[in-house]
């Protein structure tokens, strides 16, 4: 069954220039593997898994930053392994389909071999971006859409045989391997991949329902412990909060709650008038009190990030600066578990409102003060022109602050330690 192919894909005829010279992995790799020891001492192994473009990466950015809790990313990113000096070296990914399929495994088995050696001792769990079956779902996959007739069963088969007589070692598969995936069906699931991929090609998307074909065969065969299936409607906050959900069920980590679940939410307020910013939040947080409400300028927490780093966070690209301000504010908010709100003032860039309502969805309520300006108004969850007076004004906020804090508090249901 898994061997035959849709009538949809049977168009695919991939071409591999069999005369360039392939790229070729230290000779001695298969015996440097082979006596490679797994004895180590494991913390709770746990994996993301999925075909491209799903959201892993983005899903184990947004998990709790913290000692006890490693984050694995891509296996391109261990300096130690070979994959990671071919990758620093500039040398294509077009290497997979021009290699030997016998160097791609053992340069891939070597890869996830160096990923498992590194594992730090003192943390409690380990989350990898891609896990051990995962991976060995993308090695027969690109056997497979290299083979001329493209059949999974044989890919598999080949790949079964390379490890074997190469005696190569594959790490032990994690405690819990997560499998996420989206659209209705296979093909739409690979339409979804392709259509977020850059200059995606026939092959890629060849590879693509291949990989995702021996996924499902995976998931049916039971290799996956949990399923997260991504809807159309399904925001990032809802995965990051149900993936939580099911690592704090596994692992029983307290930092596994919901994201922010301490918060109503977290208020940023914007607008081109400091001073009516600054009356308005005044009064807002002094209707909750210090027991509950916590207002700073974004300019606080940067300075806190910066003090962690080292180096001032405006050297770090828009996107990491604000996935470091989504930790602190975690962080900051799980030492001070007292407060229902945090406000913050003076987040003038565009894309970092941006991003964190990205993230966090409806936990964040971007509050437009007195501005005119179309795009701000637009993405405003509430604008408010403080034409009347400021009793008003409070009276508005503080009424939208009740139906935000009623629909806030129900994302923590469920949650049981």
């Amino acid at each position: 069954m898994w061997g035959r192919q849709s009538s949809k894909f049977k168009q695919f005829e991939i071409h591999i220039n069999r005369g360039v010279e392939n790229p070729k992995i230290d000779s001695t790799m298969s015996t440097q593997l082979s006596s490679v020891s797994m004895a180590v001492d494991m913390p709770y192994t746990i994996s993301l898994n999925g075909g491209d473009n799903v959201g892993k990466t983005t899903q184990l950015d947004l998990l709790p930053s913290h000692y006890t809790i490693r984050k694995v990313g891509e296996l391109q990113e261990n300096p130690k392994s070979r994959l990671s000096d071919m990758h620093c070296q500039g040398i294509p990914q077009s290497w997979w389909w021009k290699s030997s399929n016998i160097d791609f495994v053992a340069l891939m088995v070597g890869a996830l071999a160096c990923r498992y050696r590194d594992i730090p001792a003192d943390s409690v769990a380990t989350v990898f971006d891609g896990g051990i079956a995962m991976f060995e779902a993308v090695m027969i996959a690109v056997i497979a859409t290299k083979s001329s007739d493209h059949n999974l069963d044989k890919a598999r088969g080949e790949f079964e045989a390379i490890v074997q007589n190469k005696q190569l070692q594959l790490p032990p598969k994690e405690k819990l391997a997560i499998l996420l995936k989206h659209g209705r069906n296979l093909e739409d699931s690979v339409e979804i991949s392709v259509s977020r991929e850059d200059n995606a090609d026939d092959r890629y998307r060849l590879y693509q329902y291949l990989l995702q074909w021996e996924l499902q065969r995976q998931e049916q065969r039971g290799v996956y412990q949990h399923v997260l299936r991504i809807s159309a409607t399904s925001s990032i906050s809802d995965i990051q909060n149900e993936l939580r959900k099911v690592l704090l069920q596994h692992t029983g980590h307290g930092l596994f709650l919901p994201m922010l679940h301490r918060l109503d939410a977290l208020y940023v307020i914007s607008g081109p008038s400091a001073f009516t910013n600054s009356r308005v939040v005044e009064a807002f947080c002094s209707h909750y009190g210090t027991t509950q409400a916590f207002r700073a300028r974004i300019a606080y927490f940067n300075n806190l990030i910066s003090e962690r780093l080292g180096r001032s966070i405006d050297s770090l690209p828009v996107k990491e600066q604000v996935q470091r301000l989504f930790h602190e504010l975690e962080r900051f908010s799980n030492d001070h578990d007292w407060l229902n709100l945090i406000t913050i003032e003076s987040a003038h860039c565009h894309q970092i409102t941006k991003w964190l309502k990205k993230w966090l969805g409806r936990k964040v309520q971007i509050i437009c003060i007195d501005s005119f300006e179309a795009r701000n108004r637009s993405e405003a969850d509430l604008v408010l022109d403080s034409n009347g007076t400021l009793a008003e004004t409070m009276d508005h906020l503080l009424q939208f602050a009740k139906t935000i804090k009623k629909q806030n508090r129900r994302i923590s249901d469920g949650y049981v330690m």
